[in-house]
């Protein structure tokens, strides 16, 4: 199937607040506009990645009032692609918003939903699922992408996958909320479960369908801006709720396609450490000042200015610094 660029579409949802990363990440400078590596932000390695499967003007980034302003100064788009939510309300009212304003410029659209906070590679794969999902979602599916568990983890969500549908594509036989040790163990076992990255693909007809079969309130909102209605004066009046309740556990034309990159959702201090550099004791290192580390094993280390740090007979310890903030902590 030959895929129209012109009517790929994409939305970067950056609206998080990311506090299980703080210091690093705060109200003011939420998870999406922190850089890890010195450079770019995570949202601005999030909208690179699309390139050049989609076209700038076809990219969205959906995030609050605040982050807007700064989105704006960071990022290559039209400054009207990027949208100011009022307020919070979670992922179904935003993808409702979203799909509303891409129909307004093509009615026969298809939208990648994906979070501005991922660490992913190769981009080379990424944009090969990322088609594979985009032709599925041509033939009417929802389509959302499953990362391989590495790990029994009990801070995602998981995706049941059940029969197979086209190379590397599944029927979704059901949605699980984050398990406890135990239930994640078994899932890594029976090898049909993945994690839910939540990164969907979707044609904004297929969406809509969904919306006006499932949640009707929402399927209202999403009519009426995508009319042209402003969304400003209503928003704050859709329930605060996750796609994944009232669309996804619910629809039955939901398919999984099994994600073939690497994946991490930079969540917690431990994803952080799993991604940063680290030396021969294994500790995970990203200063730019003067460290000394006498009998110190298996620490997190993360400072982005040129403060000297010393640690002494420590393990499996915490140090973030960002600011005049500094977070010490053995629970990570």
């Amino acid at each position: 199937m030959k895929i129209d660029k012109n009517k790929i579409f994409a939305v970067i949802m950056a609206g998080g607040k990311g506090e299980r990363l703080w210091p690093l990440s705060t109200e003011e400078r939420p998870k999406p506009l922190i850089s890890l590596n010195g450079q770019q932000t995570l949202l601005e390695d999030t909208v690179q990645r699309l390139f050049p499967l989609l076209n700038a003007e076809n990219v969205f980034v959906i995030t609050d009032e605040v982050s807007a302003i700064q989105a704006r100064e960071i990022l290559m788009l039209p400054a009207e692609n990027i949208i100011a939510e009022p307020c919070r309300r979670n992922t179904a009212p935003c993808i409702a918003l979203a799909a509303a304003l891409i129909k307004r410029k093509c009615e026969d659209a298809t939208m990648i939903i994906l979070p501005a906070d991922h660490r992913i590679a190769p981009v080379k794969r990424f944009q090969e699922d990322l088609i594979d999902c985009i032709i599925q979602a041509q033939n009417g599916s929802l389509t959302i992408l499953g990362v391989t568990p590495d790990k029994p983890a009990t801070g995602y969500g998981y995706i049941c996958a059940g029969e197979k549908i086209a190379p590397g594509i599944y029927n979704v036989n059901a949605f699980k909320e984050k398990p406890d040790f135990e239930t994640a163990q078994h899932y890594i076992m029976d090898g049909n479960y993945w994690w839910n990255c939540g990164i969907f693909v979707w044609q904004v007809k297929t969406i809509a369908e969904a919306f006006k079969q499932y949640s009707p309130a929402l399927y209202e909102k999403f009519e009426s801006w995508a009319s042209g209605n402003d969304y400003l004066s209503d928003f704050e009046t859709c329930e605060k709720i996750s796609i994944d309740y009232p669309i996804m556990e619910k629809a039955d034309h939901v398919a999984v396609k099994q994600a073939s990159f690497q994946w991490n959702d930079l969540g917690t201090l431990g994803a952080l450490y799993e991604i940063t550099m680290k030396d021969f004791h294994e500790n995970a290192i990203s200063t730019k000042g003067k460290l000394q580390l006498d009998n110190a094993d298996q620490n997190l280390i993360f400072c982005d200015d040129d403060t000297e740090i010393r640690m002494e007979n420590v393990k499996k310890c915490a140090v973030i610094k960002s600011g005049k903030a500094l977070l010490i902590t053995t629970e990570w």
